[in-house]
């Protein structure tokens, strides 16, 4: 995830070296392998960049590695995997919504008050309870209608990170508004 990293550390100069020559020799399979599986040339060199980034980042010794390859496709493997997580809450969420959408127009004024008053909270708990990336994401995507790569643009990160951002706050509202139902109306 890209949006996650904090300040690192500079690397030292053979380490740099090190990350160059290994990217420079497996940057253009990896993201060849990533197109194949994601279909879409964006994703893949987003993922393909994001592997190493957390190869960077990761404690693994660079000399260590015996077999690169094999070490980043369980990398981009395991990025894989928490894509296609985030997504199924991210469309789970968006379900959601819609439901709560679609009983909407059977509503009398009172229904409609406690819905507006609902909506109020979960603006609240954006404010208060998000990190500031994934709150700012959510707010342009939602009130001001803006793509992912013109979120990306604001926020100085990759379109991936932006679909991350939109999934853990559409995961977090969606909690919290799950928690605050009624019992009786969770079954």
């Amino acid at each position: 995830m890209t949006g996650t990293a904090t300040n690192p550390q500079p690397l030292p100069p053979r380490s740099q070296g090190e990350i160059s020559a290994l990217y420079e020799a497996h940057h253009g399979w990896l993201t060849h392998w990533l197109h194949r599986r994601l279909r879409c040339p964006q994703d893949a060199a987003d993922l393909s960049h994001d592997t190493f980034l957390r190869l960077i980042l990761g404690d693994q010794p660079l000399e260590a590695l015996r077999e690169p390859r094999a070490y980043l496709l369980v990398i981009a493997s395991r990025l894989l995997i928490n894509r296609h997580h985030r997504k199924q809450v991210e469309e789970e969420a968006l379900r959601q919504v819609a439901t709560l959408l679609e009983t909407q127009d059977n509503r009398g004024p009172a229904e409609i008050a406690a819905a507006r008053d609902l909506l109020v909270s979960v603006v609240k708990l954006l404010v208060d309870e998000l990190p500031e990336k994934p709150r700012r994401a959510f707010l342009m995507a939602r009130l001001e209608g803006l793509s992912y790569r013109q979120i990306g643009r604001r926020l100085s990160v990759s379109e991936s990170s932006v679909k991350q951002y939109l999934a853990r706050a559409l995961a977090h509202c969606h909690a919290r508004l799950y928690d605050s139902l009624d019992p009786l109306c969770r079954t």
